[in-house]
């Protein structure tokens, strides 16, 4: 655990979530095209965009903002019936949807690894349902930016000058998560999944020991 506490390891939790996210977004593109697996915003331009012409494509898309919402739906209704370790349960859920997304582009089952991409990022972003907003919004890089730009100015009205650099780092951390899962992509190629199906199993492990700390004694 880190020297200053579980809440402040929470934080650090939801920046490596954050390049998770920016991991899968960039291994999802390359393996899929056209779709944005952990940035639904992104998605749903794509399919306006494709609408008019291109209507496989838009298909495409939409099927992934609806798969999207399942993974969120279903892991709500998980999460909401957890007593404790909640995190680590819808954690726990999104590493095994990476893991049978990986599986099922190995043995070649079409459109399933897609879809099970897009229902693991779904998930994912019901992690901190219940903390702070801040952390609520960590895997997205929209929010991030919007969240910057607010706290620059809200530095000159005596805010928190800490959400400059937090807002700061969870952008730059999905950033670098993409660039990671670019470069493995290119190196390792499917194989890329399964290791961000590793990076996911990992992190959950951490979370569980987070939320130990975190449980009253």
């Amino acid at each position: 655990m880190t020297a200053n506490g579980p809440k402040d390891a929470l934080v650090q939790l939801a920046a490596l979530l954050a390049a998770l996210a920016g991991m899968v977004d960039a291994i999802g593109f390359l393996a899929f095209g056209h779709v944005f697996f952990a940035s639904p915003d992104a998605s749903a331009t794509v399919l306006g965009a494709n609408l008019p012409g291109s209507i496989d494509i838009a298909l495409f898309a939409g099927a992934m903002l609806f798969s999207f919402v399942a993974g969120v739906t279903l892991m709500t209704l998980i999460a909401n019936r957890a007593t404790k370790f909640r995190r680590t349960l819808v954690l726990s859920g999104t590493a095994l949807a990476l893991a049978l997304a990986y599986v099922a582009l190995q043995i070649g089952i079409s459109f399933a690894p897609a879809v099970l991409l897009a229902m693991a990022m779904g998930g994912a972003f019901c992690i901190f349902e219940r903390d702070d907003p801040n952390l609520q919004e960590a895997m997205s890089p929209s929010a991030q930016i919007v969240g910057f730009g607010e706290a620059l100015v809200g530095e000159r009205y005596d805010t928190d000058r800490r959400l400059t650099g937090l807002h700061a780092s969870f952008w730059l951390a999905f950033l670098l998560g993409g660039v990671a899962g670019t470069s493995a992509w290119f190196a390792i190629d499917a194989q890329s999944l399964a290791l961000a199906t590793g990076v996911a199993g990992v992190l959950t492990l951490w979370t569980l020991l987070i939320e130990r700390e975190l449980t009253p004694k």
